[in-house]
């Protein structure tokens, strides 16, 4: 097994972390089957030598996660999600009883995809340039395609920027429902937001770095040299990434939660604000990357109205043939009348962007009339969502369903 290479910034966790990864893919070895394996392959911070890891008494807490494609002989990997995910909970539980709390994915993968199907994005170049081959054929990211920074597309940053900006709608409105050690995570994806949000902008630029620890020097880099850009950003948020940079890197130094004398209420209430806070920052990048994109200047409103509207038909059509043909069942019931006028404007993930910007902007009272950011959804009358907190729930239940476990 392969983890000869830095796992995070703190050189007295690195033993204790590679036991925990040796202990986890031995675990998926023997739930599938050495013959039916072509690689077990690590991605994200800890695979880039950045992970976040917290002392606890006489543990460890993992925050984010470990976060592992694991690449299948055959073509089977979209049918067996649910057994990964039951998978990713046992072997988090394993851990969770050697004393390190960590939330373990795996993400089922083909080989053929390697060969076959991978387009540059973000993804893609990060796993062939950072990800690390555990176990299994180790030259297997050498099928992936090479390519520079520079031909990742805009659209997939700015899908980046949706991704993330629908992630903290879903966390301002769990945050009641958490115990005070769940709200660290919480916590943590406020940190991983800031960081994001400059990602996503370099990475819409041509100049994409995975490395946390750079991130804030280039986009420093690329405020200074972009008029278009650099005074739209408040000037808080220059502070905010460095700080996020620093946390993410060291936590047990520099992440200071909870803050001293405050209690669960208290806490919430302080998430829940700088979840809010952070929406000018969403502002300025969501409208420089839609202005970029779509060759127009305006508000952010009416830029999302036109955005919402550029896929065309055959790409319309495709999208919404692939919902009809889910695997899953959506969350909520679909109209098919709404879907059919639907495929006439926009596909579902436009949609959905649409309505999750909305929706989070309007917290922070960023987009005029953003009153009713669910009204694309195609849902039958019954379904149809009253009150904002509803709407919200019932974009982020689409969003997850259609986007992000598809």
């Amino acid at each position: 097994m392969n983890l000869a290479f830095p796992l995070c910034r703190e050189p007295r966790h690195e033993e204790r972390i590679r036991q925990a990864l040796e202990q986890t893919v031995r675990f998926l070895t023997e739930q599938i089957g050495p013959s039916a394996l072509v690689a077990v392959v690590l991605t994200g911070s800890f695979a880039r030598g950045e992970g976040s890891v917290l002392p606890r008494d006489r543990g460890l807490r993992v925050l984010g996660d470990f976060e592992f494609f694991v690449v299948l002989a055959s073509r089977r990997a979209r049918a067996e999600r649910r057994r990964f995910a039951q998978w990713s909970r046992e072997a988090s539980a394993h851990l969770a009883a050697a004393g390190v709390q960590a939330d373990v994915e795996f993400g089922p993968i083909d080989a053929d995809f390697f060969r076959r199907r991978a387009r540059p994005s973000i993804f893609i170049w990060d796993l062939r340039h950072h990800g690390k081959v555990l176990w299994g054929q180790d030259d297997v990211l050498d099928e992936l395609p090479d390519f520079g920074v520079e031909r990742i597309p805009r659209d997939d940053a700015l899908f980046l920027l949706f991704n993330r900006v629908i992630e903290q709608l879903e966390a301002h409105d769990r945050i009641d429902e958490l115990t005070s050690d769940a709200l660290l995570d919480v916590v943590y994806q406020r940190l991983k937001f800031s960081l994001d949000l400059a990602g996503s902008a370099l990475a819409f630029a041509g100049v994409h770095t995975a490395s946390y620890r750079r991130r804030p020097a280039e986009f420093a880099r690329l405020a200074a040299e972009t008029p278009s850009l650099g005074p739209t950003v408040p000037s808080w948020f220059a502070g905010e990434l460095a700080r996020a940079a620093e946390a993410k890197l060291d936590p047990a130094e520099h992440l200071d939660w909870p803050p001293p004398g405050t209690d669960l209420d208290e806490q919430r209430a302080l998430l829940r604000a700088a979840i809010v806070s952070a929406a000018p920052a969403v502002t300025a990048f969501l409208r420089w990357e839609l202005e970029q994109r779509l060759q127009l200047n305006g508000a952010v409103d009416g830029l999302l109205d036109i955005y919402v509207r550029t896929p065309p038909l055959w790409q319309r059509v495709r999208e919404w043939a692939r919902i009809m043909l889910h695997p899953m069942p959506a969350p909520l019931p679909l109209s098919s009348l709404g879907i059919a006028r639907a495929v006439l404007n926009t596909t579902p993930r436009a949609m959905l962007y649409d309505a999750g910007a909305r929706a989070y902007l309007a917290l922070g009272d960023e987009v005029p009339g953003a009153d009713d950011p669910a009204r694309r959804l195609p849902l039958t009358r019954a379904a149809v969502p009253h009150g904002a907190a509803a709407r919200r729930s019932a974009i982020v239940a689409l969003w997850k369903w259609c986007i992000r476990n598809n």
